[in-house]
């Protein structure tokens, strides 16, 4: 949405500019000018949907600009600011379409007020618009609208239980004294090159199908990166069962993300059901749930007690290990203890964070102990080891950078490029399915990208960029010659979103476009 604030008074616009929360009110660019003529010049340019307009101006007065909007033919809702009550002036405003009219001075509360509802009456307007003009497309439209409703108040945006109800349920919500069961979609694992929408669409349709027979409604929301959260409407008198068949839906859901999507997803879901009042509560509740999932397991992830274990990590005997150049054998210990830990159900982000922050020393220690010139700073990343404690993935990866680094110091050989040459390879043909970048692949192994990039050169006799094109055509390749895959599939399974930039790849690469590398694998066209 994007506003245009049009007033003579320099300190007027500047202060609204300043003063009006834009970013709650989704408002995507607030414009200014400072007259009539300067107004017409930016709205001829840009499509502006609400105009904040003072009313008395030098040479062309606010009305005067509104009725040419309306001889433009433009959908723009004006808001009238003015100093000025006059009769006369609110019922020309009013003529000529104006939505509100507020005195000066107007607070920012005030002038926020009237853009929502603006912005409202906008939304529905322009539903109504798509009814008439987009037919079957109706319903994705109104299931958009539902979602921007419920999402707004589940952040908490809206307020009041039973005002928003009524908005969803203007855009088809099964709002009225039902109970509610809600599921948190976390994508654990990236996968192929998934776009945001396209993600939203699948779960939706999937869980739609898997759980038609238990629930009257699924709404699947895309709440922030990664992060989805379906809400599942209950019949009045819900079938027996429907608790289990619900939860095998989710297994199954989860099952397609890893053999379809090629992505890990964790459903937590909780056992209790909810009236609409409490849904953000509800899912305040799935998201600590989640944070909680230090260990990024996947599948259906419901409600435990946390537990203590009695496991106590050796972190005496690890340095020790560490400064004899026993790097494979502590790396065993730690993996071995912290899966442990996490089987017990003693793996929380407190005693990840407090592991994270007892290994630190023994990190250093090691780098001083082995790194005589002291250049290992130059080579890993900083910034990723000190976040390492985000999740188990991520420390266990911190843990083998350091231990292997360890165990190829103390064999004093010239292999310590190679062994890491090794660990990018394995991550590369691990994760060429995706969009991978030297920022992931550093990130991942906790190397500087810089000196990535010149270690791979030197090891390789390659360029890292070069040598992910290289494998990924080799890859196509395969999959064109033995299998029975559409090219724009293989295209996003060898890491490409576009498929047209894939093809000029490709051709750059071997001479002959995709369909025709097929075409003389397949001479016969079997």
């Amino acid at each position: 949405m994007k506003i245009l604030v049009v007033d003579d008074q320099p300190d007027v616009v500047a202060g609204i500019l300043d003063g009006v929360n834009w970013r709650a009110l989704h408002v995507e660019k607030a414009y200014s000018a400072l007259s009539a003529a300067e107004a017409k010049d930016l709205l001829l340019r840009e499509k502006i949907d609400i105009l904040l307009c003072d009313i008395e101006m030098p040479g062309e007065s606010g009305l005067s600009l509104v009725a040419w909007l309306q001889k433009q033919g433009r959908e723009t809702k004006c808001i009238f600011l003015t100093a000025h009550a006059d009769f006369p002036y609110a019922q020309k405003a009013l003529q000529l379409g104006a939505v509100d009219y507020l005195l000066q001075p107007a607070s920012y509360e005030n002038i926020e007020a009237a853009i929502r509802r603006v912005a409202e009456q906008l939304q529905e307007e322009r539903l109504s618009q798509v009814y008439e003009a987009l037919g079957k497309s109706v319903e994705r439209e109104t299931l958009n609208f539902r979602r921007n409703v419920l999402r707004e108040y589940l952040l908490e945006i809206r307020r009041g239980p039973k005002k928003v109800a009524e908005k969803a349920a203007a855009f088809g919500f099964l709002a009225s004294s039902r109970a509610y069961r809600c599921t948190l979609i976390a994508v654990q694992e990236p996968g192929k090159n998934q776009i945001d929408d396209f993600l939203l669409y699948g779960i939706q349709n999937v869980l739609e199908e898997l759980l038609q027979a238990c629930t009257e409604q699924v709404t699947v929301l895309f709440l922030e990166q990664k992060i989805y959260l379906a809400i599942l409407a209950l019949a009045d008198n819900p079938p027996e069962g429907a608790e289990q068949s619900i939860e095998q839906g989710l297994e199954t859901l989860c099952r397609f993300g890893s053999r379809e999507l090629h992505m890990g997803l964790s459903c937590y879901c909780s056992k209790d059901c909810v009236r609409f009042e409490g849904l953000p509560q509800e899912y305040q509740q799935l998201r600590r749930q989640h944070r909680q999932n230090v260990a990024c397991s996947c599948g259906l992830i419901l409600p435990k007690k946390q537990s203590t274990s009695s496991l106590k990590p050796e972190f005496p005997k690890w340095a020790g290990m560490l400064s004899q150049g026993l790097g494979d054998a502590v790396r065993s210990e730690i993996h071995s203890y912290l899966n442990q830990l996490n089987q017990e159900g003693g793996l929380t982000p407190e005693t990840l964070l407090q592991f994270h922050e007892h290994f630190l020393p023994l990190f250093l220690g090691a780098m001083q102990h082995w790194e005589k010139d002291q250049d290992i700073f130059s080579k890993v990343d900083y910034d990723a080891i000190m976040q390492a404690y985000a999740s188990l993935p991520q420390m266990l990866q911190f843990v083998d950078f350091v231990t292997e680094y360890v165990e190829n110091s103390a064999s004093k050989g010239k292999c310590q490029g190679r062994s890491q040459i090794e660990r990018i390879l394995s991550y590369i043909q691990k994760n060429l399915t995706r969009n991978i970048s030297r920022s992931e692949i550093s990130k991942a192994l906790y190397l500087n990208p810089e000196y990535l990039s010149r270690l791979f050169k030197r090891e390789m006799g390659i360029g890292l960029a070069e040598y992910l094109i290289q494998e990924r055509m080799r890859l196509a390749q395969s999959l064109l010659k033995n299998t029975s895959f559409s090219i724009s599939i293989i295209a996003s399974r060898v890491g490409y979103v576009n498929f047209s930039h894939f093809a000029k790849v490709f051709k750059q690469e071997f001479g002959v476009s995709p369909s025709e590398y097929r075409k003389m694998c397949d001479p016969q066209g079997k």
